[in-house]
C-alpha cells in the first residue's frame, strides 16, 4: 500500500452543525475505488464509522447502525442521525471489507446534529 494513500471528509469539519439528514461526501487519493466484493489490485472502498471507540484492523468491519458501507463504490451519501453528538471516522477496507496494514483512516472528527 503506498505510504500517500489516504482518505478524507470532502465536506465535514471538527465541530460542524447539521441537520438530521445530510449528505456525507468523503474523498481518496493513492486508491481506486470499486464496489465491495471487486477483486481488483490497487482497489478498495469506503466506511463510515460513527461513535466507534475500537477499531480490530485484522476483522472485516461489521455492518451496523455505526459502521456503514459505501459498497456500492459510492463516494457519498445520505446518512440520518437523531440529534446529538457525534464522533466519526473513515476507513478504506478491501473486497471483504477488511482494512489495511498500515490501515488507511482519516482523522475522528466530531460533530453535532442539530433538530
Amino acid at each position: 500500500i503506498s505510504s500517500e494513500a489516504k482518505v478524507y471528509w470532502i465536506n465535514r469539519n471538527e465541530g460542524d452543525e447539521w441537520q438530521s439528514t445530510c449528505l456525507d461526501q468523503v474523498g481518496h487519493s493513492g486508491k481506486s475505488i470499486a464496489p465491495a466484493g471487486t477483486d481488483r489490485e490497487n482497489t478498495r472502498h469506503h466506511h463510515l464509522l460513527i461513535d466507534v471507540d475500537k477499531i480490530d484492523f485484522k476483522q472485516s468491519i461489521p455492518s451496523s447502525p455505526n459502521h456503514i458501507h459505501f459498497g456500492g463504490g459510492q463516494t457519498e451519501s445520505l446518512v440520518e442521525l437523531l440529534p446529538g453528538n457525534y464522533s466519526m471516522q473513515l476507513v478504506l477496507g478491501d473486497m471483504t471489507h477488511t482494512p489495511h496494514d498500515p490501515p488507511i483512516i482519516s482523522e475522528k472528527i466530531n460533530i453535532t446534529v442539530i433538530d
